[in-house]
């Protein structure tokens, strides 16, 4: 049996004795302290989350695949600037002494989505927990309105409000905000105000997303054609994939390894998934009616059109304003040939009550000089042909037949022979119907306003299919080759198809040949 070695008496002074107690007493409170504040010592931080975490960026853009942590870094962020008042004099210089940045917005899709986030994830994962939950500066409460989550409460004066995007826009107004945050895709109709409610306090923007909804306007920001169409130009702005995920920041591995990694992109179903729950890249998602159009194929720069195209215009009349669908209007270029078609203008009544006297005088504006060829509107409304008809427009009724409007759309998207002209703010619009459109969406409940216009004025467009569904390869070449020429014929070939009837053979009979040969004898 092996004997244990005494102690070795040590002679300290009381002075030294005092000290080391201070610090075995301040190494128990560091780890009471990083039990007791996950967001800041819980989990350790990816390069990219550390960023977000420590950025000033007045505005911050996170694109990233599913399950690496966005939602994370972004509630992680809001708990420490609720917390560390020692921040806000950097953060929001304009403060009072004593004065706290009140209220933070935090979004999520629907209430219920943020009830359960705060209850799983937030208090669960990342809030002050033990004897931190009501400390003076860590401290919190959360509040409920009729069981769903409505805010939490910090004891520095700090409130995050929680909202959804399933709320009406006019319910967000009158509050000034000094932090929003937005997990998940926003619906672009909600930037304006929300953007606005920063205005007074100069407060912070911060969006953590994987793009499903494919809308344009996030897409100009994340990844933009040209410098002229980027959207947030002085955003910090990160693209994540899971291959930035395989280890953390102090070099440590992740749970994401490259065999989890390749069982991931074997999950997913298409191309499109994997570029974006696996790399994070801004992609439109599945199941869009109008599968056919991308961004990269029927975009296309502002361009002068030939004057030898022929102009289509299309009118879907409606009353506008907060209860009805608002109006719209298209124009459309089509080449001679009928086999190339340019969207160069458009408007939509955002809501503004709209009559029909209000949409003639919009679309005659618009019009200008331009004489169309063909102008349509939707006939069920009958007083605007009527109103129009008084003023000296004449309008067509529109082929309604939706089915077959939105294969045409799909089919000239498809091939290349219809495209839209960027930098106008209204056909943004048109874009993003576009891009966002289910097929699953009830009509009635549908926001496609421009596409209605785009379908009816197309639909009465004769498109030549014949050389539109060429590929595109056969197309490039007969461009460069140019039409075709007869060639002529010499003296001797005229006289031999004259009396031979072409070439050195004589033509093949006709059933009707045939007909007249045993009719003569009989």
């Amino acid at each position: 049996m092996s004997q244990t070695k005494p102690l070795k008496k040590v002679n300290i002074s009381r002075e030294e004795y005092q000290q080391k107690l201070a610090e075995l007493e301040e190494m128990e409170k560091l780890l009471e302290m990083k039990q007791s504040l996950p967001h800041l010592f819980g989990y350790p931080f990816y390069l990219w989350t550390r960023q977000i975490f420590e950025s000033r960026n007045k505005e911050i853009l996170l694109t990233a695949a599913n399950q690496v942590g966005k939602s994370s870094a972004a509630i992680r962020k809001n708990i420490h600037l609720a917390t560390n008042p020692k921040l806000w004099p950097e953060f929001w210089p304009n403060l009072l002494p004593g004065q706290a940045p009140g209220l933070f917005f935090y979004f999520y899709p629907t209430f219920p989505t943020a009830t359960t986030e705060v209850e799983e994830k937030w208090v669960k994962e990342f809030l002050p927990r033990g004897e931190y939950k009501d400390h003076p500066q860590f401290g919190w409460k959360l509040k409920y309105h009729k069981s769903e989550i409505h805010s939490i409460v910090f004891r520095t004066g700090v409130t995050i409000q929680f909202k959804a995007y399933s709320q009406k826009i006019k319910d967000l107004q009158t509050a000034s905000v000094y932090h929003m945050t937005c997990d998940e895709e926003l619906p672009i109709a909600f930037l304006a105000e929300l953007k606005a409610r920063l205005n007074a306090t100069d407060g912070y923007f911060l969006t953590v997303f994987t793009a499903t909804l494919g809308q344009l306007f996030w897409k100009q920001a994340m990844e933009p054609y040209s410098a002229e169409e980027e959207r947030f130009p002085d955003a910090l702005k990160i693209q994540v994939s899971l291959f930035d995920c395989l280890r953390y920041e102090d070099g440590t591995s992740s749970p994401w390894t490259p065999q989890k990694i390749k069982r991931a992109i074997a999950n997913c179903p298409t191309e499109a998934e994997v570029q974006r729950r696996i790399y994070g890249r801004f992609v439109k998602s599945e199941g869009l009616m109008y599968e056919g159009f991308t961004l990269e194929k029927n975009l296309t720069a502002p361009h002068p059109l030939p004057q030898s195209w022929e102009i289509y215009t299309g009118v879907d009349p409606g009353s506008g304003g907060k209860s009805g669908h608002p109006a719209g209007i298209i124009f459309l270029a089509v080449n001679p040939a009928c086999t190339e078609g340019r969207v160069f203008r458009g408007w939509r009544g955002d809501g503004i009550p709209t009559t029909s006297e209000d949409i003639l005088l919009k679309y005659k504006e618009l019009k200008g000089d331009i004489v169309p060829t063909q102008q349509i509107y939707d006939w069920a409304a009958k007083d605007f042909f009527m109103i129009a008809g008084r003023a000296g427009e004449v309008f067509n009724p529109a082929e309604k037949g939706r089915d077959r409007g939105v294969a045409l759309l799909n089919t000239l998207f498809k091939s290349g022979a219809l495209k839209i002209q960027t930098g106008d703010p209204e056909l943004e619009k048109l874009v993003s119907e576009l891009c966002s459109l289910s097929t699953k969406t009830n009509k009635t409940a549908a926001a496609d306003d421009l596409i209605d216009a785009l379908r009816y004025t197309a639909m009465a467009v004769p498109w030549d299919f014949s050389n539109i569904i060429m590929p595109e390869a056969e197309r490039q070449k007969r461009r460069k080759r140019g039409p075709k020429v007869p060639r002529l014929l010499t003296e001797e070939e005229r006289r031999r198809e004259w009396f031979l009837n072409s070439g050195d053979k004589l033509a093949e009979p006709t059933v009707e040949d045939e007909l007249d040969y045993w009719d003569d004898m009989f």
